[in-house]
């Protein structure tokens, strides 16, 4: 897959995540994590081509932040923290437009659930969620994550 599959994801976290305001750069990357993660454990491949790392601060990669400056469509806006820090928050340009996607109905279904499974997510919780995942919970820090296999594993140990 290409960067327009990331692209396709991300306009479709845009257009349907029901708190825009949440989307800041770090939650929009883990959220595609787990799109990636839920699709490796459904179908048994990533739906994006994002060869995942476990940095300092969980599944990262500047893939999705790099798809997101280029994307004519989409900006990272900085504003304010309720903290009173920066945050950066990943919107499409017109919020009055929905975001071209082009993903199958299966891919959708995907995506949809890992917006339902984390919408209602507080930054903690949401982050807790991330870190239960199967790949960070079994892998080393500064480690390469291919979730095509880590799935596999974890369904393996689930059937033994």
């Amino acid at each position: 897959m290409s960067n327009k599959s990331i692209e396709n994801i991300l306009h479709y976290i845009l257009n349907e995540y029901p708190y825009p305001s949440d989307l800041t750069k770090t939650r929009i990357t883990k959220i595609v994590y787990l799109v990636d993660w839920y699709s490796a454990l459904e179908n048994g491949q990533q739906l994006s081509n994002i060869n995942w790392y476990f940095d300092h601060y969980g599944p990262y990669v500047s893939d999705v932040l790099d798809v997101a400056d280029d994307d004519k469509k989409v900006k990272i806006k900085e504003t304010v923290s309720a903290y009173g820090g920066v945050k950066y928050i990943v919107e499409p340009k017109d919020k009055n437009e929905k975001l071209k996607v082009n993903l199958s109905e299966k891919e959708i279904k995907i995506i949809s659930q890992v917006i339902k499974d984390t919408e209602e997510l507080s930054w903690n919780k949401f982050i807790d969620f991330v870190y239960d995942t199967a790949p960070i919970k079994n892998k080393n820090k500064y480690s390469s994550l291919n979730l095509s296999e880590l799935a596999k594993e974890e369904k393996d140990s689930l059937k033994s």
